[in-house]
């Protein structure tokens, strides 16, 4: 892999520290919520209080939840280099096409794609020396710590550089509709990708969650029952490794699929027997939506508070990252939006405008 240096677009950390950011609204639509990110950082570039970086460098960057602490380095890849980057999962053409419409009117990426590796050495141990200096800016955003150092000595990108080089496969954690963007909008000799690289013992993989809007097939209970056990709950204990769903009425039901398939493709029955044949959904793309995979079963209420004509939340077990990378290594993709990777980076903290 040839990672490469770039000037990005950075807000200090008193604009962080102090401003009150960009208003994310409440709709639940993220690539609206991506627009509306864009139109308001669009006019903090536009009004100066955010500069572009005079030398080209590499970032890292170290993010620090209550869960997990992950380094990574930020950099430009040409896209070009497909042999390198996987994804994991498909994408919605309709949320591609509002994606494409979006960067013509703005051209920036807000956010890196977020990528990782499986073997080699750790994105720590390369950068030790860089952290253990004093960051460039250290923010604190909604609970979480970002350190980011702005590397712009020849001799450090280079050591960077030749520690990536041997990486010869990047696994896109977020972004894959940022990716296929880039991949269709823009000239394939010219334009660059901005990507964040980590290690996959550093990442928190979680699985992403489903809402379904509108009506379901009545009878939707003995269907699903022909694919798994299915239980009448009171309580969310003893879920660990179960399907659980919850009902705006109140009703709570868990599905065991243990006895017919592993977590490698629970995604798949998902999406295929649960919501297509069981519920009878066939619009997917209108009537079915993605959850936060860190929101938790007990937390239903603000989903339904959220989407005011939601039928049943459906909560996915998470899957182990080994069980992830055999399942893209033969050669499989996973249904749009069914991981959910930690931590991600918040939007506007490194930037890049194309011209």
């Amino acid at each position: 892999m040839q990672i490469n240096a770039f000037r990005a677009i950075r807000f200090n950390s008193d604009y962080w520290n102090v401003s009150p950011h960009f208003n994310m609204d409440n709709s639940g639509d993220k690539v609206q919520q991506i627009q509306n990110t864009l139109m308001y950082l669009n006019s903090q570039i536009a009004n100066g209080i955010a500069k572009i970086d005079a030398i080209p460098g590499l970032y890292v960057l170290r993010t620090t939840s209550s869960k997990k602490q992950v380094t990574s380095i930020i950099g430009e890849i040409d896209y070009n280099e497909k042999s390198v980057l996987f994804m994991n999962e498909g994408i919605h053409p309709q949320k591609l096409e509002r994606y494409k419409a979006i960067f013509q009117q703005f051209k920036i990426q807000t956010s890196p794609v977020l990528t990782f590796y499986k073997n080699g050495t750790s994105i720590e141990a390369i950068v030790t020396e860089i952290l253990n200096t004093t960051p460039t800016m250290s923010i604190q955003i909604d609970g979480m710590l970002y350190e980011l150092w702005y590397v712009h000595n020849a001799q450090e990108i280079n050591k960077i550089k030749q520690a990536l080089k041997s990486i010869d496969r990047l696994y896109i954690a977020d972004g894959h509709h940022r990716f296929s963007l880039f991949t269709s909008v823009i000239s394939k000799i010219s334009a660059k990708l901005i990507i964040s690289v980590t290690d996959a013992n550093s990442i928190l993989l979680k699985s992403c969650h489903r809402v379904i809007c509108g009506s379901i097939s009545e009878n939707w209970r003995e269907k699903i029952l022909r694919f798994g056990k299915l239980e009448k709950i009171n309580s969310f204990d003893n879920i660990v490794g179960k399907v659980v769903l919850v009902f705006s009425n109140g009703e709570n039901f868990t599905i065991d699929f243990s006895e017919r398939v592993n977590h490698t493709n629970i995604f798949d029955i998902v999406k295929t027997d649960i919501i297509e044949i069981g519920f009878g959904v066939r619009e997917y793309d209108e009537n079915v939506f993605p959850l936060p995979g860190n929101i938790s079963a007990r937390e239903a209420h603000k989903i339904f508070n959220l989407y005011k004509n939601a039928t049943v939340a459906i909560f996915v077990p998470s899957i182990d990252v080994t069980d992830f990378l055999d399942v893209i290594d033969n050669g499989h993709k996973l249904p749009a939006t069914s991981t959910w990777f930690e931590p991600k980076i918040v939007d506007g903290l490194i930037l890049r405008k194309f011209s």
